[in-house]
């Protein structure tokens, strides 16, 4: 009864209960005026021009063909709902912030010569090219002087940066999908409300869809209350429109700039086991030192000014004190109005330079047919494919569609593993022992095209000697999936799954 009557008081409830209401109201009232009235040839004719508008942009395949199929399936509805749910918009004045935000600081002189120095010590050409693609797209440079340490659980994370946040002085940047109340939380917040009283610059930019569960509504003001200067990402509106589709997926934590983090971590009880929910919860988590860490604290600033009229000079959020030498370190973010998918195509990248093994593991494998195509090809060409995905879902429908696409991997010959302990959130790629991405973009449309997302790309670092031993710890602990697994289920769960594999671009 106390479970239920949560879920019936939480504002995720509430709010799904009235778009459902407001998407019911809508479609009878646009079935009304179709039928009732005879306006359905005007229904009609918007469903054309969607379907006509959908093929002629520059989107994703699966994309197109899901708006396209509803279109033609739903011609009273398919083109309405696409102006609704389906067409790309953030908001002008937003958009506009964060280009002119990010172009006004897109070359750096000093991250030009940076960037030269990283391309004259990458020995192989798949990384010079990979790292210069970074660059040419973010302007975000691979950094020398930085020193890593991998983190492989939450709990290993947490403890080191309450040792950090104690020793800041200048500021504390935190940028999160989710804030959650809890143990993890008030610790953090007790510190960062010290911080403050001792003069530190506090700021804080978590996303409203990705906390509606775990903190109260308005918790900004409280914030705000206590002297962290707070901004809410694309706060949710009890109306339906596509903006909705724009989360802030980022993890970071910037220390006065010479201390940050990143990762799959979010500051909330389950990521570090301090509650139990799928299983036991595998994430990670990298702490930099040296002049990577400036990649993160822009990153931060730039989403921080486009949530506001704020104008601020990267150059003096640099960091100032030495740090060891140990490989590069490329840092990139990536957001929807890029002209490609970048996430998805460094990915792409890591596989196609593979010469001996790709490692990857991913709490969502729903890839689309450009990157199913190149861990196949992969695999047949000899190279050691392995995904690990969870035995125990977060989300059960995103996990059925997951485990439809494990059928014609493993045909082509890629090993896929379930987590058996419980559920694995990191997102890694390790190729060769001599790159691996580590951060936030999960392998499905909607990191690669619809979140605001970041990576941390390592050559030649000792960090990936630590991020292998962590995926043979994982093997270890990890069951290999057989080939017609699927065909052992209930027909109608099959069906499901095939059913919400096929609209999963649009959701």
């Amino acid at each position: 009864m106390r479970k239920l009557f949560k879920i019936l008081t939480s504002r995720l409830f509430w709010s799904v209960l009235f778009f459902a209401l407001e998407f019911g109201i809508m479609v009878y009232f646009v079935f009304w005026a179709a039928y009732a009235r005879g306006y359905y040839f005007y229904f009609y004719i918007l469903s054309a021009a969607v379907t006509l508008f959908v093929l002629t942009r520059k989107e994703n395949p699966s994309y197109k063909v899901v708006w396209i199929a509803l279109a033609s399936i739903f011609p009273t509805l398919g083109g309405l709902l696409y102006l609704i749910c389906g067409n790309k918009k953030i908001g002008h004045r937003a958009e506009r912030r964060l280009h002119d935000y990010i172009n006004s600081h897109l070359t750096l002189s000093r991250d030009v010569k940076e960037m030269e120095e990283a391309k004259n010590q990458l020995v192989k050409d798949g990384d010079v090219r990979l790292a210069t693609y970074i660059y040419n797209m973010t302007g975000l440079p691979a950094y020398n002087n930085t020193e890593v340490v991998y983190f492989a659980t939450g709990e290993e994370f947490f403890a080191d940066v309450y040792k950090e946040l104690e020793k800041a002085e200048r500021y504390i940047f935190l940028e999160y999908f989710i804030i959650g109340l809890g143990e993890v939380w008030d610790k953090t917040l007790d510190i960062l409300k010290r911080k403050v009283q001792e003069g530190v610059d506090v700021r804080l930019i978590y996303d409203d869809m990705g906390s509606i569960n775990a903190i109260p509504i308005y918790y900004d003001r409280t914030l705000k209350n206590y002297g962290i200067k707070t901004k809410v990402f694309n706060p949710v509106r009890l109306h339906l429109n596509p903006r909705l589709n724009f989360r802030d997926h980022r993890k970071i934590l910037s220390i006065d700039g010479e201390v940050c983090y990143t990762g799959g971590l979010n500051l909330a009880d389950e990521y570090a086991n301090r509650e139990i929910r799928f299983g036991y919860w595998k994430d990670n988590a990298i702490k930099l030192k040296g002049e990577g860490c400036f990649s993160l604290t822009r990153l931060f600033l730039e989403t921080w000014c486009s949530l506001g009229k704020e104008n601020i000079d990267l150059e003096s959020y640099r960091p100032q004190k030495a740090a060891r030498n140990d490989g590069l370190v490329q840092i990139f973010g990536t957001n929807p109005f890029f002209p490609e998918p970048m996430g998805e195509n460094a990915y792409l990248h890591i596989i196609n330079s593979a010469r001996r093994y790709v490692w990857i593991t991913t709490p969502y494998l729903i890839p689309d047919d450009k990157l199913t195509d190149a861990l196949c090809m992969a695999s047949e060409s000899g190279i050691d494919v392995r995904i690990v995905t969870p035995n125990y879902p977060d989300k059960p429908q995103v996990h059925e569609v997951t485990r439809s696409n494990y059928e014609d991997l493993i045909q082509a010959g890629v090993k896929i593993y379930e987590f058996t302990p419980g559920f694995v959130h990191s997102k890694m790629f390790l190729s060769d022992d001599e790159r691996a991405i580590v951060g936030t973009t999960n392998l499905d449309y909607r990191s690669f095209f619809l979140h605001f997302e970041l990576s941390v790309a390592f050559y030649g670092s000792s960090v990936i000697r630590d991020v292998k031993d962590d995926f043979l710890k994982i093997f270890d602990l990890s069951k290999l999936m057989k080939a017609g697994a699927n065909e052992k289920i209930n027909p109608i769960r099959k069906a499901f799954r095939y059913f919400y594999k096929l609209f999963s671009p649009a959701l």
